[in-house]
């Protein structure tokens, strides 16, 4: 193991059964190994839907997605900086305190973009985290000052109490999203500020 938690590139021979983030829940066979550009081939061993199969080139660059680990263990990996999922959800929920108001930013194919367009805003539920690993989120919205406009954004401009329920508070989600740890709401990032 490197320090990041990723396997090193020697560890792995053809004939080994690995597992790989970037299709979890499918069995591969290491079947080549170019050690001259630092890239493992697998091909899939259970069934699938694609003509030639699963098969995955795996760059020096995308090691951290492949693991001798059994694939259920996938909690344990590291993502793509190197964390897991316990460090990315601790300094969440260090940073925040419960009852807070924060935005979420929706998921793009490979990136969280902060944009007011994609957001929504949730009051935090955080300590229950350390008593049951729960992290609960519940979406809020404000009428503008005006009247005229809702938001959905939070604004820290617009006092507390005037962020009200607009939705069922419920427990957040960790997934993976573009090769990151991340906490959502649905399709909604949390720790957004994870992805920048």
């Amino acid at each position: 193991m490197t320090a990041g938690g990723v396997e090193a590139f020697e560890t792995y021979a053809v004939g080994d059964d690995v597992w790989c983030l970037a299709w979890i829940g499918m069995p591969f066979v290491v079947v080549g190994k170019d050690d001259d550009h630092g890239v493992i081939h697998i091909d899939g061993t259970g069934a699938c839907s694609l003509p030639e199969g699963a098969r995955l080139d795996i760059v020096a660059d995308n090691l951290f997605m492949l693991t001798h680990e059994p694939w259920d263990s996938i909690w344990y990996w590291p993502d793509i900086a190197g964390e897991r999922y316990k460090e990315v959800t601790e300094r969440f929920v260090d940073a925040h305190r419960d009852g807070e108001v924060v935005v979420a930013y929706s998921a793009g194919l490979m990136s969280v973009v902060p944009s007011p367009a994609r957001a929504m805003s949730f009051r935090l539920g955080v300590d229950s985290y350390w008593p049951s690993g729960v992290i609960y989120a519940q979406p809020v919205a404000a009428i503008a000052a005006d009247g005229t406009e809702l938001l959905v954004a939070h604004d820290p401009s617009v006092e507390d109490a005037r962020w009200l329920p607009c939705g069922p508070r419920q427990s957040v989600e960790l997934r993976m999203v573009a090769f990151r740890w991340a906490l959502t709401y649905g399709k909604l990032v949390l720790n957004w500020q994870d992805f920048a």
